[in-house]
């Protein structure tokens, strides 16, 4: 009779853990569809309790891509690069006398160096989000804070020439401007070539050669970017459809912005973190601009359907 009083104890017990725990495994899960400024939202979520709600998903955002056509120059000379088409010819003569690669000018129209490149800038920023919805109101109400994390490239601005190529030849130039052969020095000394690029306020875009005659800066943020929010709306609606709000912020760090250029201390190239406040012209507008914002703005709603 003893045994049999504690067995029934011990099943109680055990039957009222149970129950416990229970009531921390998810109950259902919906699945979503939304849109706001982190792009097109889809995840799937499920309730723990009547306090939390969990969700994991992807946002999609669409690639926006904007054209414009940038100066080419030679460094610290405003005579345009069309007009250096007789130096060319007589720097190639002695690059090729001492057996070095020739600038090809005869991808170029009419033969001569381009005063400008097509460029396209490309804003880019589809991320991964897992968010824990807190509503401190249990059941009784559908207002939530929202902690969590979005994830993904920390790449999101790149500019790069719409021209695959494109300056392989004045990649060529550059690195015979560099030459210490003394013919090809005779050339660049008597007409004070410079290296070709792109102004950019204070600084001077070069093209890295192991880019393969290709232009590529980039803006930087932090691939994991902390989230906090509030809204309304369960992560699992209590009937078989239901809708989210969220308004909250990514916490994404200031942005850097990057650009080719060559050191002439160390004499390599580079991509340089630049200071928006050095970079001039419209770039620097938009550099400056980028550069106040550390934290993304997160407005979203979401259609929620329940399928558990």
């Amino acid at each position: 009779m003893k045994f049999f009083f504690i067995a029934c104890l011990m099943s109680a017990g055990m039957q009222t853990v149970s129950a416990q725990e229970a009531t921390w495994v998810p109950k259902n899960v919906a699945v979503g569809v939304g849109v706001g400024t982190t792009g097109i939202v889809i995840d799937a979520s499920t309730t723990i309790h009547n306090y939390f709600g969990v969700r994991f998903g992807v946002d999609i955002f669409p690639k926006i891509k904007v054209n414009k056509d940038i100066d080419l120059k030679t460094e610290g000379n405003n005579k345009r690069l069309s007009q250096l088409t007789g130096e060319i010819n007589e720097l190639n003569a002695k690059l090729s006398a001492a057996g070095m690669e020739t600038v090809d000018l005869s991808r170029y129209p009419g033969g001569n160096l381009p005063n400008e490149m097509a460029v396209q800038g490309k804003w880019s920023n589809t991320t991964w989000h897992f968010l824990v919805d807190v509503y401190p109101f249990g059941a009784a109400h559908s207002f939530h804070a929202t902690v969590g994390a979005y994830f993904g490239s920390s790449e999101i601005i790149s500019l790069y020439n719409r021209e695959d190529g494109f300056l392989q030849p004045i990649n060529t130039y550059n690195e015979a401007y560099l030459s210490s052969d003394p013919n090809v020095r005779s050339v660049i000394d008597q007409y004070g070539l410079t290296m070709i690029g792109a102004d950019m306020g204070e600084y001077f875009v070069t093209p890295n050669p192991a880019q393969n005659g290709n232009l590529n800066a980039y803006a930087k943020v932090n691939g994991f970017r902390p989230y906090l929010g509030i809204g309304f709306g369960r992560a699992v609606p209590k009937k078989r459809i239901g809708c989210q709000f969220d308004l909250g912020v990514q916490f994404w760090g200031k942005p850097d912005v990057y650009i080719p250029t060559y050191n002439k201390a160390t004499g390599t190239y580079q991509d340089e973190k630049i200071d928006a406040d050095r970079a001039g012209g419209d770039v620097g507008k938009v550099l400056k601009n980028v550069a106040k914002f550390s934290v993304y703005p997160v407005l979203n709603f979401r259609l929620v359907g329940r399928i558990l």
